[in-house]
């Protein structure tokens, strides 16, 4: 079941503090390791372990010359200082998560790495999120309609789901818990900077392709579109023409309002996109996307 089972493969939290302690110390064993993060008598390494299994497995980790140390593509976390590098390790995560090696199995049902996450959150983000059922049973109902294919279903049982709502909110596309807020804005925040790079304004056009290249679940992304075509597609007519689904709409606005971005429409533009809110209703269009750095 790959990450969302965290019985048999982890929590974020153990991730996390995993990240933290080979930051502050380096490479180390796995059992000084364990002893640090998960010691015993307080608590049960079990899935301290599983969680470093399933992560190393991702690429996160490396294990090398009897040490676990922070694969090398992410190393330059211990680079930073101690808050940066603790605000950054989501993003890290995340990134794990969402990297292509680890979603080449797409459907598979046992032989995929971090694709239940990643189908999980391309669907629970094309829904309307103002309607969302909150409870896993009504969760289950609603996939069950708008998916035929019963092999492609993603969150059909309680551990799938309890699965997802932590990983979600750790990765920045979800808040809250009962209910669950489905809100990439964290996520989405996390990747203006590389996105924009020295730039400080793109065409929306731009920026919604960047955008659907970094976070690949959004909207246009490549495991989005593999989920929507899933999805009856009557259950996707908010998203008719150029209108954004309603998670992205909202957490866009919600960074204008934070200030770290702006919208605005420029007549010589010949594409945009326009803004869904609720019950489906689309309203202000733009065709450029300025950003005004971090608040």
């Amino acid at each position: 079941m790959a990450i969302l089972n965290m019985e048999s493969d982890g929590m974020p939290g153990q991730v996390f503090i995993a990240l933290k302690a080979l930051v502050a110390l380096g490479p180390m064993t796995r059992d000084r390791l364990i002893s640090i993060c998960a010691p015993e008598p307080a608590i049960d390494p079990k899935r301290f372990r599983s969680a470093m299994t399933r992560w190393t497995q991702l690429g996160l980790f490396v294990e090398t010359d009897g040490k676990i140390r922070i694969a090398s593509d992410y190393n330059w976390l211990s680079n930073l200082e101690r808050g940066e590098a603790i605000r950054q390790m989501p993003t890290v995560v995340r990134e794990v998560a969402l990297n292509e090696t680890n979603n080449r199995n797409f459907w598979d049902a046992e032989s995929n790495l971090s694709a239940d996450f990643t189908r999980a959150a391309a669907w629970i983000l094309a829904q309307d999120i103002y309607t969302l059922p909150s409870s896993p049973e009504q969760i289950q109902v609603l996939e069950s309609f708008q998916i035929g294919n019963e092999a492609r279903r993603v969150l059909q049982n309680d551990t799938r789901w309890n699965g997802f709502k932590h990983w979600s909110v750790f990765m920045g596309f979800a808040s809250g818990d009962s209910p669950l807020i489905v809100d990439p804005t964290v996520a989405i925040r996390d990747s203006l900077s590389g996105i924009f790079k020295d730039l400080e304004r793109l065409t929306a056009v731009h920026f919604i392709e960047a955008l659907a290249t970094v976070l690949p679940v959004l909207d246009f992304g490549n495991y989005r579109q593999l989920v929507e075509a899933e999805i009856r597609s009557a259950e996707l007519a908010s998203r008719a023409g150029d209108a954004l689904s309603m998670s992205l709409s909202r957490a866009l606005k919600r960074l204008e309002i934070a200030g770290l971005i702006s919208f605005e429409i420029r007549t010589d533009a010949k594409q945009g996109y326009s803004f869904t809110g609720f019950a489906g209703r689309h309203w202000e269009r733009f065709t450029h996307v300025t950003y005004h750095g971090e608040a």
